[in-house]
């Protein structure tokens, strides 16, 4: 007896669950009985629905998912040889890699300064990047990056990155040593994977330097969160610990479900975050310095360098098949105010081989000259001493096909760029730019 409920009620109550189980039996009972009689035919008699196993809705619901793994190759063994030693057993070393990057750079186009000023070759190659490095992953929680640059001049080479990442928890770690501080989409893509030939415009102007720092995180399969401070040296080997530096905000949310169609689904949001405590006197915001040099649109004297106060981006990427999209929306101000966007997709006409890509990046500022870079082979005013442009209003539209004769690690890239530079507030004039762009990536 259950506790509350009367004995000739539960005696009901069981009897009528056992007569809706038992009835539909019962009745098809009586129904083959009249077919072996013969008073009904087979074919009027209705059959059970077939047992649902659940299937039939899970193929409907099955989703396709996103993977990036790429189909095996002729050469997979060469690039394998990149790892020297991997025991995933070994309690000390469990792999140590050497790494790579051979990134040559090509432009060829001039930009057109109106108020008769004259144009401006842009012609040009030269090796963008040459890097190398090792990779140690040791004690099962530790990995260890040092990567040397050999490309550019003495303000340029040197090293790279010197870092170490320890995992406290699964997905939860400390890092620290020399390392780029994770801003925008593409300024936290490595070079080897970025789909242009080389970050906006406004990237390149705002960016921090690769400097001292530390950071703590934690990334779960859906949410990445991270804090760190950075020194405020700028050196191309190991830089000091200078002035109060700058602290480092980052979030992020990636959701993998489906589309309308069924097929995988990737989204991920992001916000970053950077406060510079030095302000104006901070040498590795901004990591050049075009003060004392004069504009190609115009001549103009270039008085100062830019400074920021503070660093904002936030944008989302989608991936979707065949097809991706990154948005970025960048904000900083200080001394010099600027703004922008950058909008790039891209569809595998040929999976893993060939890949069109566009780009539209706009910047805009209210300062006369607040907006200070390059173009061409010398957009990053930081790597050389290439023409240096200046205007308050930036346009570039890129479009162009990188073509994956190795996975990433070996691309061959063409596009055309055109180049809207304005000047209204009257620092220098306004430009007009048409640029080919070829370049080609070797990385292990």
């Amino acid at each position: 007896m259950i506790p509350g409920i009367p004995l000739p009620s539960l005696r009901r109550t069981l009897l009528s669950c056992c007569a809706l189980i038992l009835t539909p039996a019962l009745l098809q009972a009586n129904e083959a009985l009249d077919v072996l009689e013969g008073k009904k035919n087979a074919t009027d008699v209705p059959l059970p629905p077939a047992p649902d196993d659940g299937k039939a809705a899970d193929a409907a619901e099955e989703v396709i998912p996103l993977s990036d793994e790429w189909a095996a190759s002729p050469l997979d063994p060469v690039w394998s040889k990149a790892v020297l030693f991997d025991d995933p057993s070994n309690p000390y070393v469990q792999q140590l890699a050497i790494s790579g990057l051979f990134h040559w750079s090509g432009a060829w186009g001039h930009a057109s300064p109106e108020a008769g000023s004259p144009e401006v070759d842009l012609d040009g190659t030269r090796t963008r990047r040459a890097r190398l490095g090792a990779r140690l992953r040791a004690f099962r929680n530790t990995e260890i990056e040092a990567v040397a640059e050999f490309a550019g001049d003495s303000n340029f080479n040197g090293i790279e990155r010197l870092k170490g990442t320890t995992r406290i928890f699964d997905n939860a770690y400390v890092s620290y040593g020399k390392m780029k501080p994770r801003f925008s989409i593409e300024y936290s893509t490595e070079p080897q994977d970025l789909l242009v030939p080389e970050r906006s415009f406004l990237v390149n102007m705002v960016a921090p330097a690769s400097t001292l720092g530390i950071m703590i995180g934690q990334d779960t399969p859906t949410w990445d969160w991270g804090l760190g401070l950075f020194s405020g040296d700028n050196d191309s080997n190991i830089p000091s610990i200078q002035g109060n530096g700058f602290l480092v905000a980052n979030l992020a949310y990636e959701e993998a479900g489906k589309s309308s169609k069924g097929g995988g689904l990737r989204t991920r949001w992001h916000a970053d975050y950077i406060y510079n405590f030095d302000d104006n006197n901070n040498p590795a915001i901004p990591r050049y310095d075009v003060a004392g040099r004069r504009s190609a649109n115009g001549n103009q004297l270039i008085k100062n360098n830019p400074a920021f106060r503070h660093l904002f981006s936030t944008g989302v990427e989608i991936e979707q098949g065949k097809f991706s999209f990154a948005g970025d929306f960048i904000v900083a101000s200080g001394d010099t105010d600027a703004w922008g966007v950058s909008l790039t997709p891209s569809y595998w006409l040929l999976p893993g081989t060939l890949q069109v890509v566009g780009r539209y990046h706009f910047a805009d500022s209210d300062q006369k000259g607040g907006l200070v870079g390059g173009m061409g082979v010398g957009s990053d005013p930081y790597f050389d001493s290439s023409p240096v442009f200046v205007g308050d209003e930036y346009h570039s539209f890129y479009f162009g096909t990188n073509l994956h004769v190795y996975k990433d690690e070996l691309t061959i890239t063409n596009g055309i760029e055109h180049v809207l530079l304005k000047d209204d507030a009257g620092s220098g004039f306004d430009t007009d730019a048409w640029i080919w762009h070829s370049g080609a990536r070797l990385s292990f």
